[in-house]
């Protein structure tokens, strides 16, 4: 087509050039002509788009269809195709039906099958293949072991739904309270690991009992086939007692075995060694405290034998037995004065960092002449900077040093804006002026070459620091070396209940070092390493073995055979306060039979409190991971604390996103408020009120107006979060009320497992030693141990929670009005309590950190509401401004005991140094709290 009209557009072209007179008509029919040929050749693209794109889509099939048409088939052969087809179809029906038969014959009827049962059975008799289908075109699921997995879910839930029938009378009677759903289920299931998260309360020691009950009667284990382990003696005892009073008509239940994990390790090393270890008398249970004595006596002793060991142990306690965090984290300030916020150092200043203060210990024990922020010799004030306050000046060596928070890129935290314009005008600053200057980084510091070169620089100068580790402290008191010591004990647990070596504690130690103060964990794993030694050495002498031992060789003979466990049923409690050597044993145990053994654990981790015995929480959020085939069960109904109470417990505990979530309910019916909080001007007037409580209590039971849910005497529980929160006057109480009231003292972490109608918490207040307890853990803890729990005060919490939890009826909280726990003001901040004052104004939480409260001070321009938690929160508020709250008045004055003296720690609110003061009066002793509201005095004559 393209062809022809180029072709007439030729002949049009010559005669409009010859046309003469007619070449306006020519032109005039050459333009319609060409505008008709545009358009048909449009038509004919379109057209051929058309049939292009069908081809495009049909055209393969088509012409195959047309071009290749298929060959006809051999009915022959198509007969034989269709025939083999048959017999494949045949032969894989024939061969799944057997394989059903060997399955069924290997399963026993009427019990129930472990989950663990379908990768064994797929073992012992793999699945036929189909010729030419998959599985699941041949059977419907996409593997064997999940076809089995489904037939067997089935199989269980219709036997569990048989032995509730079944077994009902033994499940109604088993325990005082029917068994829940919840807890049948528990002790039906027999899949190979299973683990029953349990709430307060909800019966974990009933249901051990009745699994083990249960058991004996379906004659799913002899009772010397049955292994009960518990944490501690106690427990372990009452569950003994438990199973031998509820089980007595069972043949030969005296035989069940309940031990506690290291009396059954010693009987796991005497079996197959043919010798009885030796515990070693320091570690003994009935001596509390004595592996900790013995900790410090072995410093003790190494610091008279080895001058090393000496330096390097002085050097630790004296400067760096405080950490000073990760590099870029804001630090809280801890202390206040001369309107600096800060940390308070051992010669009494507030610094500004924890690294300063780091430095300035240094200084002070090495009695180098220092001063903090003394203004610079030249005036530098103008219009864009005020006057500059050098870190440090040495007067001795005329040198001003400068301690920057740069890493080693040379960087400044994101936080501190615009601080490297600030670290060059001050180098600029010194280089103009001539004046000397050291510097030092965060850096350094951390890697411990700060402090080296920072005594070169003196020495060099004329300075020459002499270390001396007894100088007497006028400031922040030393870390008390009990407290060293434990630290050192609990990291040696769990270093070797872990079971690490040297070479995996320096490849923690790289890791923390990155970000953290290497060169502190350097010098801690030192000291360690050769208490350790010695540690080890007195084990060999005296033929003893440690706690740890005990778990550790008792696995060991159990994995290599030595030991022949008779245990099919295996069950533990308290499963949350569980080391890695306990997991290694019960693994162990578990896994020494083919099939295994079953595997029961019982446990709460929202009352995981015992990590400073070497307890790793992570050992219940990752059960799935550390067992096989492992089942997860819960126990949501409680049958001690009123609902209210379930409620504001189970939030406040799963503020931490890490604990595993479950909803509990009750079968107490009491609707009376549960929880009360009571706040006082101190600590003294607690004591008074809660014996008024107490007169009234008693009173009331005089008049049968309160009855004993149980027995003859109301119960009630004083609980402190340590043993010297012991009221003085309990005894006398005691012998006062003990006709009506059956009352005890526990401290927080001894109530576990154990409850009362009416609990009362005392002192939960702020500070040192309150509720949360602040001494915190050694970050060098983090060497040994899997992971860290991020959640501020996440022990602390599960403690306070375990307190609250101890109540059948009524929880009271007792506090100062001054500094109220941080727990106290979250449960108010959230309308969960309010606390009541007993001799002052109500509380108001701080709008600003919620974590504090309103309290009323008096400053250079008059009166105004502050945090409780000043200086670490900064918020002010003017009296005359409104407050939907009033907020707590001036707390009054208390006397300090007799025997107090200057260095002292505050005894009142346990946070504070007691420090020598000048007054109208003249000289008397405060506490360096005393703008954070303690207002304890004493006179200088004391002690």
């Amino acid at each position: 087509m393209i062809e022809g009209i180029l072709a007439w557009q030729a002949i049009i072209f010559v005669s409009i050039a010859l046309g003469g007179r007619k070449r306006g008509w020519i032109v005039g029919f050459w333009v319609v002509w060409t505008l008709l040929q545009v358009f048909a050749l449009w038509l004919s693209v379109i057209q051929f788009g058309t049939i292009w794109l069908a081809w495009s889509i049909f055209g393969s099939k088509t012409s195959s269809a047309v071009e290749a048409p298929p060959p006809k088939l051999d009915p022959a052969v198509e007969a034989e195709r269709l025939a083999k087809q048959k017999r494949e179809d045949d032969e894989f029906k024939e061969a799944h039906r057997l394989w059903v038969s060997h399955l069924s014959g290997a399963l026993r009827a009427g019990r129930w099958i472990p989950n663990g049962s379908a990768g064994r059975l797929l073992a012992k008799y793999p699945a036929p293949k189909h010729a030419r289908k998959t599985w699941k075109q041949s059977v419907g699921e996409s593997t064997p072991e999940e076809t089995l997995r489904l037939q067997f879910d089935k199989l269980n839930a219709q036997h569990l739904a048989r032995q509730k029938i079944a077994r009902k009378d033994f499940f109604a009677a088993v325990e005082k309270n029917p068994l829940t759903d919840e807890q049948i289920h528990a002790c039906v299931c027999m899949d190979d690991a299973v683990m029953v998260v349990a709430a307060a309360g909800s019966g974990k020691t009933s249901t051990m009992v009745a699994k083990t009950g249960y058991a004996l009667h379906e004659g799913l284990a002899t009772s010397e086939q049955i292994l009960l382990l518990a944490f501690n003696r106690a427990t372990a005892d009452e569950v003994g007692q438990r199973i031998a009073e509820q089980l007595k008509g069972v043949p030969q239940v005296e035989k069940v075995r309940s031990n506690t994990f290291h009396a059954f390790g010693i009987d796991v090393i005497a079996k197959a060694t043919g010798k009885k270890p030796s515990l070693a008398p320091w570690v003994d249970p009935s001596n509390p405290g004595a592996d900790v004595r013995e900790v410090g006596d072995i410093i003790r002793m190494l610091s008279e034998q080895d001058k090393t060991f000496k330096r390097d142990w002085d050097l630790f306690r004296t400067v760096y037995a405080r950490d000073v965090g990760k590099w870029g984290q804001p630090d809280e300030p801890e202390a206040y004065a001369n309107g600096v916020r800060g940390f308070r150092t051992a010669r009494g200043e507030v610094v500004k960092s924890k690294e300063e203060r780091t430095i300035a210990d240094w200084l002070f024990y090495n009695g180098v002449n220092y001063e903090y922020e003394r203004p610079y010799e030249h005036e530098t004030a103008d219009h864009q900077h005020r006057q500059y306050f050098p870190d440090f000046y040495y007067p001795d060596a005329k040198l001003y040093h400068e301690h920057f928070a740069l890493n080693d890129k040379g960087q400044a935290p994101k936080h501190f804006q615009d601080y490297l314009s600030g670290v060059r005008w001050k180098r600029e600053l010194h280089a103009r002026m001539g004046t000397a200057l050291f510097e030092t980084t965060s850096h350094g510091l951390l890697t411990g070459d700060a402090i080296p070169a920072l005594e070169h620089a003196l020495i060099e100068r004329g300075v020459q620091p002499v270390f001396d580790p007894s100088k007497e402290v006028t400031g922040l008191p030393r870390v008390h070396e009990q407290d060293l010591a434990r630290s050192f004990r609990v990291f040696q647990q769990h270093v070797k209940n872990n079971g690490l070596t040297h070479q995996d504690l320096l490849a923690a130690l790289k890791a923390q070092s990155k970000d953290g103060f290497g060169a502190r964990l350097r010098m801690y794993l030192s000291i360690y390493e050769r208490i350790a030694a010695e540690w080890e050495k007195r084990l060999q002498r005296g033929n003893f073995i440690d706690f740890e031992d005990m778990l550790i060789l008792a696995a060991e003979h159990v994995e290599s055979g030595a030991y022949k466990s008779p245990y099919t049923l295996i069950l533990a409690d308290e499963f949350q306060d569980s080391s890695r050597a306990r997991i290694r044993l019960l693994r162990a145990l578990s896994n020494q039979s083919d099939p295994p053994a079953h595997l029961c654990v019982v446990g709460d981790d929202w009352q995981g409190i015992n990590r400073f015995a070497g307890s790793d929480i992570t050992v219940m959020t990752e059960f799935e991971k550390t067992f096989d085939n492992a089942t997860r069960l819960s126990l949501s109904t409680t049958f001690r604390c009123p609902q209210d109470l379930c409620n504001v417990s189970s939030q406040f505990v799963q503020a931490n996103p890490a604990q595993i979530k479950k909803k509990v309910k009750t079968t107490n019916p009491l609707t009376k408020t549960p929880i009360l909080a009571y706040g006082f001007a101190d600590q003294d007037s607690i004591a008074g009120y809660v014996e008024k409580q107490l007169v009234h209590m008693h009173q009331l039971a005089v008049e049968g107006k309160v009855t004993p849910a149980n027995g003859s005497h109301i119960t009630v529980m004083l609980l402190g979060r340590y043993r010297d929160d012991k009221p003085t006057a309990l005894e006398s109480w005691q012998r006062r009320f003990g006709d009506k009231l059956k009352i005890e003292f526990r401290t927080a972490h001894g109530s576990k497992g154990l409850e009362a109608e009416y609990v009362f918490v005392l002192n939960v207040v702020e500070g040192t030693r309150g509720f949360p307890s602040q001494i915190q853990d050694d970050p060098a803890l983090q060497l040994a141990m899997p992971a860290p729990d991020p959640f501020p005060f996440a022990e602390e919490r599960r403690l306070f929670y375990v307190a609250m939890t101890r109540a059948r009826k009524q929880v009271r909280l007792y506090t100062t009005l001054g500094q109220p726990s941080r727990f106290l003001v979250e449960l108010a901040k959230k309308e969960h309590i309010r606390i009541e004052p007993i001799d002052g104004e109500a509380l108001e939480p701080c709008p600003e950190c919620g974590r504090g409260v309103l309290q009323l001070r008096s400053g250079p321009f008059g009166d105004f509401h502050g945090c409780s938690r000043f200086p670490a929160c900064t918020f002010k508020r003017k009296v005359d401004q409104g407050t939907a709250t009033p907020a707590q008045p001036r707390t009054r004055a208390q006397r300090l005991p007799a025997s107090t003296k200057a260095g002292d720690q505050c005894p009142v609110c346990r946070g504070g140094v007691i420090q020598s003061r000048n007054g109208r009066n003249g000289p008397f002793l405060g506490c360096s709290r005393f703008r954070e509201g303690c207002r304890a005095t004493g006179n200088t004559g004391q002690g």
